[in-house]
C-alpha cells in the first residue's frame, strides 16, 4: 500500500509541473484546431519535398504511450489494495490527484465535448460540413479504457445507474432541460381499466331476491333441533365436570345460557309472527265483510301477546306468579317516572 501510494504521489507531483496549460487547451480548442490543420497542410507539402528524408519520430517511443503505460502499472498496482486503503490514498493525496493519476476521465473532455457537439451542430444547420479534425472522446472508448480497480468500478456503476434513472438532461448549461419521448412499453401493462372491486353482502343486495322468512323457517327447520340436541348435551356435560372442573363446567354454562337466550328470542318472534299472520287473516275477513282495515301497531302487538299469554295460564298455578312479575315490573316504572321531594332551602 505505501508503496503504491508513494508512486500514485510522484505521479502527480510530475503531473502538477506539466499540467498548468490544462485549461487554456479546453478554452482555445478551435485555434488549436485551425493551427493543426495549418501544420498538416505544411507537413504534407515538406514530406513531398524530401520524400528521402525519414522522420525519427516514428522509431522513438511515443510519450502518450509511455503515459499511458505508467498508468496501466499504477492502477494494477491499486488493484489489489483494499477499498479502505484506498480512500485513505485518496484523502492523503487529494481527489483531483488521485484521480489524474489512475487515469479518471478528466473535465477538460467533457468540455471538449460540448464544443464539438455545439459545433457540429452549428454546421448541420449551417450547410456546411462538419469538421472532424478533434479528438472524438465516446463513451466506448471511455468504457474500454475505464480502469480496473474497485473504487474505479464502483465510481462506474454510480455512474451508470445515475443515467439510466435520469429523465431530464442537458447539452450544456446554457441549453434547455430535455427528455426523451420514446417510452418503452410494459410487459404486464394495465390494457383496459377494470372498476374498483367492491364488497357485496348478499343479504342486504337486491341482486340476490327479497328474502321469504315463512320459507326460510321451514327450510333450516332442521336447526333448531339440532340445537336443541347440543344444549341437552351440554348439560349433561356440565353436570360432570361440577365438582371436578368447576371453571370449564362455568365456561359451558355461560355457552348454555347464551344458547338458551338465542332459543327464547327465536320463540318470541315467532310467536310474534304468528300472532300478525292471525290478525292478517281475521282483517281480510273484515274487508271480506265491508268494513274497514285495521293495522297492528307495536303497542297492540304486545297487548295481543300479554292477553294471549295471560289465557293460557287462567287455569294453571303460574298465574299469580306472572301477575306478581308484572306487577312489580309496573311499579318499577311507576317510581321511575315520579319526581323525587325537592329538599326545602
Amino acid at each position: 500500500m505505501v508503496k503504491a501510494a508513494k508512486k500514485v504521489e510522484q505521479y502527480s507531483s510530475d503531473e502538477d509541473s506539466t499540467d498548468g496549460s490544462g485549461d487554456e487547451f479546453t478554452f482555445a480548442s478551435e485555434e488549436n484546431d485551425e493551427q493543426q490543420q495549418q501544420q498538416g497542410k505544411a507537413y504534407s507539402k515538406e514530406s513531398v519535398d524530401s520524400g528521402d528524408e525519414s522522420t525519427d519520430s516514428e522509431d522513438e517511443e511515443d510519450p502518450a504511450d509511455a503515459e499511458e503505460e505508467r498508468k496501466k502499472e499504477i492502477r494494477e498496482q491499486l488493484a489489489n489494495v483494499p477499498f479502505h486503503k484506498l480512500v485513505q490514498i485518496k484523502q492523503q493525496l487529494g481527489a483531483e490527484k488521485f484521480n489524474r493519476a489512475i487515469g479518471k476521465k478528466d473535465k477538460a473532455h467533457t468540455k471538449v465535448e460540448v464544443r464539438q457537439a455545439l459545433r457540429r451542430q452549428l454546421n448541420i444547420n449551417s450547410g456546411d460540413k462538419i469538421n472532424e479534425s478533434t479528438p472524438n472522446y465516446s463513451d466506448s472508448e471511455s468504457d474500454d479504457s475505464a480502469p480496473e480497480t474497485i473504487s474505479n468500478k464502483v465510481s462506474y456503476d454510480m455512474r451508470s445507474a445515475r443515467d439510466q434513472t435520469s429523465e431530464l438532461h442537458r447539452e450544456s448549461k446554457k441549453m434547455p432541460s430535455i427528455m426523451s419521448s420514446k417510452r418503452p412499453v410494459g410487459r404486464f401493462r394495465q390494457v383496459v381499466d377494470m372498476p374498483n372491486p367492491r364488497s357485496r353482502d348478499p343479504r342486504f343486495d337486491s341482486l340476490s331476491g327479497h328474502l321469504n322468512e315463512d320459507l326460510f323457517e321451514k327450510s333450516y327447520e332442521f336447526l333448531e333441533k339440532q340445537q336443541q340436541e347440543e344444549m341437552d348435551e351440554l348439560r349433561k356435560q356440565a353436570g360432570k365436570l361440577k365438582n371436578k372442573n368447576p371453571a370449564e363446567a362455568r365456561r359451558i354454562q355461560k355457552a348454555l345460557g347464551s344458547m338458551q337466550s338465542q332459543a327464547a328470542a327465536k320463540q318470541q318472534k315467532k310467536h310474534m309472527q304468528e300472532l300478525k299472520r292471525t290478525h292478517r287473516k281475521m282483517e281480510s275477513e273484515a274487508v271480506k265483510q265491508g268494513k274497514n282495515p285495521y293495522f297492528l301497531g307495536r303497542r297492540d302487538l304486545k297487548d295481543l301477546e300479554v292477553a294471549q299469554k295471560f289465557n293460557k295460564l287462567k287455569d294453571s298455578p303460574k298465574l299469580d306468579k306472572f301477575l306478581e312479575k308484572r306487577r312489580k315490573r309496573n311499579a318499577t316504572k311507576d317510581h321511575r317516572r315520579m319526581p323525587y321531594q325537592r329538599r326545602e332551602e
